[in-house]
């Protein structure tokens, strides 16, 4: 995930999984004192509410509801020396290689969220 997307990270409680789609998860928590919406791309067992790591992420439209990406195993900053061209399937999820040689997952937040996001 691109570090711009991000205004802070933390830990937060979210509910149980909203029914929207199968290709996001889809929950509502909350921030501090803001209402967000929290989007992962793994599946939890059904419960009334879990605590969850995730970035709260910048806000690019005025709204009274925040949002969230989370990340059940974060790498920590890392140095990306190589992304792959993005699939037509889904263009947000990329591969993407480190500095240490490493190959992981890269998430086009903000791509992702131009997707999903209705106004």
């Amino acid at each position: 995930m691109p570090t711009e997307s991000i205004a802070l990270l933390g830990e937060y409680v979210v509910g149980s999984r909203l029914p929207l789609n199968d290709a996001l998860n889809y929950a509502i928590g909350v921030w501090q004192d803001t209402p967000i919406v929290s989007v992962s791309l793994s599946r939890h067992e059904p419960v009334a509410a879990r605590t969850t790591n995730g970035a709260l992420l910048v806000a690019t439209r005025t709204t009274d509801i925040g949002w969230a990406f989370e990340m059940d195993e974060p790498l920590g900053l890392v140095e990306v020396v190589e992304l792959a061209k993005p699939s037509t399937s889904v263009p947000w999820r990329r591969s993407a290689k480190l500095g240490d040689g490493r190959t992981v997952q890269f998430i086009d937040v903000p791509l992702m969220f131009e997707e999903v996001v209705v106004e």
